[in-house]
């Protein structure tokens, strides 16, 4: 019988380079945390500072809003500049409840399907290697600009009387949203042991049934990540929405937004409002999902 030898080898010493050992000099003073957090201030500063300014602006009169040198902190705040909004343009709030109707209800259709799509790509096997390729044909649709698709789509949705309806835009912000949805969703079912689908088809589920029973819960993570992300394209979209939207009855948000800027002037006040309201929503749900918006992230933590 061979006795193991656990004699600990000696590991040569080497010398640790300059810039090691500056290292070590910087940490034992404390002045690398001091850097490293004074660079992530300044980081935060300047992404932050666009969004200070606009909630700022809501509080300001035009005069203030315009003067220079610039008042950075609002000194008098007019918060009748929100009753002002909606008494001037009354519809701005038919504006925010056809953004919220179309975000939603694409929301739902495009991360359902996309799920649905995902699990099918990553479970069944497919002729001709179609499992990796079909993939990336549904994605290749969003390499076009938008812009390309515009005119044959309205037309399209002339014909069928879909121009300036709210199911017209839903239609077209989910054929432009599934491909993304199926995409990132992939990635997310592929985390997935298959053990745990052959175990439940061993217990007599359908691939329905361990869809939604077993895989599903699994990638919900996934799932309300690609929704954020599916909501916030939604929610900012305008091209679409100002080509195949005519008045009040079906424009969204952004629509509303841009009608601030008229040929004659730029009604800044309204606009701050109006895009303050406007950046409320996408922010208080991923602030609510912001700890699933993480694990989606993570998801890796589940391997095969």
């Amino acid at each position: 019988m061979t006795v193991k030898d656990d004699t600990p080898v000696e590991v040569p010493y080497e010398e640790p380079s300059e810039f090691e050992q500056l290292y070590e000099r910087l940490t034992e003073t404390g002045i690398t945390k001091g850097i490293l957090y004074g660079a992530l201030a300044l980081f935060l500063a300047w992404t932050l500072f666009p969004v200070y300014w606009l909630v700022t602006a809501t509080l300001k009169t035009r005069e203030t809003l315009l003067t220079f040198p610039p008042q950075w902190i609002p000194l008098d705040a007019e918060f009748g500049n929100f009753v002002q909004l909606f008494t001037q343009r009354p519809e701005f709030a038919q504006f925010i409840f056809n953004s919220v109707v179309v975000t939603t209800i694409t929301t739902i259709i495009a991360t359902s399907i996309g799920a649905m799509a995902a699990y099918a790509f990553v479970t069944f096997d497919y002729p001709y290697n179609l499992d990796f390729h079909l993939p990336f044909y549904i994605l290749s649709t969003r390499f076009m600009p938008p812009i390309v698709t515009i005119i044959p789509l309205f037309v399209i949705f002339r014909n069928f009387q879909l121009v300036n309806t709210l199911p017209g835009l839903v239609l077209v912000y989910s054929m432009f949203n599934i491909p993304f949805a199926v995409w990132m969703m992939k990635g997310f079912f592929e985390e997935v042991p298959d053990s745990l689908v052959e175990s439940a088809m061993m217990d007599g589920h359908t691939h329905l049934g361990a869809f939604f029973k077993i895989v599903l819960p699994l990638v919900t993570p996934g799932l309300i990540a690609s929704a954020i992300f599916t909501t916030i394209i939604t929610w900012n979209e305008l091209l679409f929405a100002v080509i195949l939207t005519l008045n009040a009855d079906a424009m969204t948000a952004p629509v509303g937004l841009a009608s601030f800027v008229t040929k004659y002037n730029i009604q800044w006040i309204n606009m701050s409002v109006g895009a303050t309201i406007v950046l409320l929503p996408v922010l208080v749900f991923a602030f609510v999902a912001r700890q699933q918006l993480v694990r989606g992230f993570s998801m890796g933590a589940v391997g095969k």
